[in-house]
């Protein structure tokens, strides 16, 4: 009755190591089944397999030379698509929502810009900034919140020091979001929050 949630990695002295935060929602009466699963390349087949068996990729990470993907199943038919680029996806996303799709995560690890999108019927108004050598966008994420914007899926490339983001318009139905920046890892805050950090 589980669903694994974003996935952290430590960056004090126990760099490396991955932390899964799981939580209950118990707004859903039927949670779908999640499941994690790793590859050293990067997991096209993977991704494709899940496909296969119906199931829809929730979460894409790379950390310490390892993929990580967590998907899980899906009542409706899969119709999720993947594109994979070495530069900044920014010509990729706009051909995305121009198709009107949405943008379901974007991801980056070893050089790599990974975006999965899927057909959206209500076709979400997103957009896409990138922060390059300037820090953690803390200002510009203030001001997406003042536009009454949400943070859909953020990522940090480090060979390119660039913060990524993908924003939306919030809806009333969705909790107001608020973003926390540590070097260190926030575990007491996260326990705050209510949520269950476990080091793997």
């Amino acid at each position: 009755s589980r669903g694994l949630g974003d996935v952290y990695k430590r960056q004090t002295y126990e760099a490396g190591r991955w932390v899964i935060i799981v939580y209950k929602d118990d707004r859903i009466k039927s949670q779908p089944y999640q499941d994690l699963n790793t590859s050293l390349e990067f997991p096209s087949r993977l991704i494709k397999k899940k496909w296969n068996e119906n199931k829809k990729i929730r979460y894409v990470a790379f950390c310490n030379g390892m993929w990580l993907v967590i998907s899980e199943e899906s009542r409706n038919i899969v119709k999720q698509t993947v594109v994979v680029k070495s530069q900044l996806p920014t010509d990729e996303l706009r051909k995305i929502w121009r198709q009107g799709k949405k943008v379901s995560l974007i991801a980056y690890g070893s050089g790599k810009w990974v975006i999965i999108s899927e057909p959206d019927k209500k076709s979400p108004k997103q957009s896409f900034y990138a922060s390059t050598s300037n820090g953690f966008p803390r200002s510009k994420i203030k001001d997406f919140y003042s536009q009454k914007l949400r943070i859909h899926s953020m990522v940090h490339a480090d060979k390119e020091d660039t913060w990524a983001l993908i924003v939306e318009p919030r809806s009333d139905s969705k909790a107001l979001q608020r973003v926390q920046y540590s070097i260190e890892f926030p575990q007491q805050q996260l326990v705050h929050l209510g949520l269950s950090p476990k080091l793997l």
